[in-house]
């Protein structure tokens, strides 16, 4: 395991650019971002954090969040992201669970009280996003973000020309991964503030990335914006955070584009399956092949994912499920097909039960999404007192009446999977790195 990544990089490969900052507009070498991490690095100990502490960091993407992340990581200190679009509820809860020793919100750096002390070796805590419950504060250690960067750029087939555009935000498991990934396999890395359809172009043209981690609907909004031939250029665009519709992998694949479909967690620091670049047809309906730094299981139904991957816990070790003896329950439904690759269904605490019967809300989302008029789609239960509940849907549609909607999936499901209850919407809830929040449907 490599304890200073960035001191190694900077000391073999020092004038190479590490990181450009498209929204600031310039870019730094690895020894440039190697002396802001050690300048950061003796401010942070003045300021008195020590090993095991963390450090509450509310920075958006770019040369700042790379140099507080190493900086942490030489202090022994554990970072803690926090999205400078979260409200201010939700960022006092998360500071009132994890107890840092200091926030940093744009450079300003404002000491707390009552610091805890963490788990020494813990290079991150990570909130999950809620979708399921309230977020949860996942610890990650370099051994399971460093065997996670190897085992993806394996499967990417990822090497040192390669260079990583990051449009996810840092706080989620998937934006973080990237600037360790980078260090690591010693990766150039673009960054862009926040994901805006025309900044993420202009990058794209302009720094020429080869891989990129995104969101379906974060690639479908490039598309709508013209950005198919700017796609195109890209060796492998890793989509992830949310399933894919096969309507939409499909339409991704007409229009040319590399795309890799993956599935991860937080609490596995990022994926544990990926599809190889130039195999999204062959291995479609799954989120491609297990990675070799995971083992995966299928119990009951239910994905186990083990290895040196999966977090030791969670800063409230009362939490359950957790992560436990280097095995996680995930609480996805899947199975591993007799090719090697993992389906994943949803989760299983989604599953809506109607009249006895079992409804993945996924595979109805799919059908609706396939239609011409749908932009965007999401299907969960509602109490029933006849049925128990109700499969009810709601849609992002231009010009289109529930019965046209209601014949099309009667066409394509069985009677049981259509939904009886239909809600036309502007738009879902989301999550900012592109989630929906099926539990804010309303």
């Amino acid at each position: 395991m490599v304890a200073d990544p960035l001191r190694e990089l900077a000391a073999r490969h020092g004038p190479r650019r590490a990181l450009v900052d498209y929204t600031a507009g310039f870019w730094v070498s690895w020894h440039a971002l190697d002396d802001l991490a050690q300048t950061w690095a003796r401010r942070l100990e003045r300021e008195g954090v020590r090993p095991g502490q963390r450090v509450a960091v509310v920075e958006p993407a770019g040369v700042r969040f790379a140099a507080l992340l190493h900086a942490c990581l030489r202090l022994g200190a554990a970072m803690v992201p926090i999205s400078p679009r979260a409200p201010d509820p939700e960022r006092e809860r998360i500071l009132a669970d994890c107890r840092p020793r200091l926030l940093i919100r744009e450079g300003e750096v404002e000491p707390l009280p009552e610091p805890a002390l963490g788990a020494a070796g813990d290079v991150c805590v990570l909130y999950t996003s809620g979708t399921t419950g309230p977020p949860k504060g996942v610890r990650l250690t370099l051994a399971n973000l460093e065997t996670s960067a190897r085992g993806c750029c394996r499967m990417l087939q990822a090497g040192d020309r390669d260079r990583w555009l990051l449009m996810l935000s840092p706080h989620h498991v998937g934006g973080f991964a990237m600037f360790l990934r980078s260090a690591l396999c010693n990766q150039a890395l673009v960054t862009v503030a926040r994901f805006e359809e025309e900044a993420v172009l202009e990058a794209i043209a302009s720094t020429r990335p080869t891989l990129t981690s995104v969101v379906p609907v974060m690639l479908d909004r490039l598309l709508a914006a013209g950005g198919a031939e700017a796609l195109r250029g890209l060796r492998a665009i890793l989509v992830g955070g949310a399933p894919a519709a096969p309507a939409q992998l499909r339409r991704w694949l007409d229009l040319g584009l590399n795309v890799c479909p993956s599935y991860g967690l937080t609490e596995t620091a990022s994926q544990v399956a990926l599809t190889p670049p130039g195999r999204a047809r062959e291995l479609g309906g799954s989120a491609g092949m297990v990675c070799p730094h995971a083992r995966i299981e299928v119990e009951e139904g239910e994905i186990v994912v083990g290895g040196p991957c999966v977090s030791p816990g969670y800063v409230n070790p009362e939490l359950r499920p957790a992560p436990e003896g280097g095995r996680f329950r995930t609480g996805d439904l899947g199975r591993l097909r007799p090719d090697g690759a993992l389906e994943v269904f949803g989760r299983r605490d989604d599953v809506i039960i109607t009249g006895g019967e079992n409804v993945h809300p996924e595979e109805v989302e799919a059908v609706l999404r396939a239609h011409p008029a749908v932009t965007d789609a999401a299907v969960a239960g509602r109490p029933d007192p006849l049925w128990g509940e109700v499969v009810t849907a709601w849609v992002v549609a231009d010009g289109t009446a529930p019965a046209e909607l209601e014949a099309w999936c009667r066409a394509r499901l069985a009677p049981f999977k259509v939904p009886r209850a239909w809600r036309l919407v502007e738009r879902l809830p989301r999550s900012e790195g592109g989630k929906l929040l099926r539990r804010a449907l309303t």
